[in-house]
């Protein structure tokens, strides 16, 4: 079968909800329409609202429901409360004519307080996946709505936030389980898609459950904070000198 190339977050989303393991570490997601605002604020107290086609957490909001009367939007630079009769006029404004998702919030495990989530890189320079970057992005704030670390956010070393964050789960294991699932995203979406790098942006909720949240095939990763350590620079640099060569001669 041929494979088509990635467009967009919801594409990934969708490749993943094919494959039964997976689609379980997915939130639920729909795109956006006004019935389906609703229909996910009936099942979740906490709904996301995403740009199908975006990066560095811009455009991203998020709606919370106090009643049936009562609701929050918020995002990084803006907050404010509404009325029920007043929240799809709101929300349609901050979409605009682009298109957007909705997704079931996630309540994300915390470092300090402040939320988190992980980005793990995964590349195929060859005939495999292997796992080039991984790193944990703390927001800078309790609440905040995004972690990315263009919105205030801060790379840590996965590895250390998984043995100080304020649940402390057993950071060997829980690590495990993430590599292990990073693979098994990376393979349903290589074998979909034509990519040969992506990146994966995953979360720990306060129980240890993993989630998926999205994956970007054009990762943001020049800081290199998000490198452990040189051993991992050295893979990183590597692949993508392979794979920047790879597409010169195509």
């Amino acid at each position: 079968m041929k494979r088509k190339k990635s467009k967009t977050k919801l594409d990934k989303i969708n490749a993943l909800l094919t494959d039964p393991y997976i689609s379980r570490h997915v939130p639920e997601t729909m795109e956006y329409e006004e019935k389906n605002l609703w229909r996910m604020l009936r099942k979740h107290s906490t709904v996301y609202v995403k740009p199908v086609k975006g990066h560095m957490g811009l455009g991203i909001f998020r709606v919370k429901k106090f009643s049936e009367a009562r609701y929050e939007i918020s995002s990084a630079n803006y907050i404010q409360q509404v009325r029920g009769t007043q929240l799809v006029p709101q929300v349609t404004a901050l979409v605009g004519d682009k298109d957007y998702f909705l997704q079931q919030g996630i309540d994300l495990a915390t470092y300090k307080n402040c939320p988190f989530d992980i980005r793990i890189v995964m590349q195929r320079p060859y005939k495999v996946w292997r796992l080039t970057l991984s790193s944990a992005k703390v927001a800078n704030r309790e609440g905040a709505v995004v972690t990315n670390v263009a919105q205030g956010a801060t790379d840590y070393p996965l590895d250390e936030i998984l043995k100080k964050y304020d649940q402390r789960r057993n950071p060997l294991s829980t690590f495990r389980e993430l590599v292990d699932l990073s693979h098994q995203i990376a393979s349903v979406l290589g074998s979909a898609f034509s990519m040969k790098i992506v990146g994966l942006d995953l979360a720990l909720d306060k129980k240890g459950r993993i989630w998926f949240l999205e994956g970007n095939n054009q990762p943001q990763c020049a800081r290199c904070k998000l490198v452990n350590d040189k051993m991992s620079k050295e893979k990183y640099e590597e692949a993508r000198r392979w794979l920047t060569e790879e597409k010169t001669h195509q």
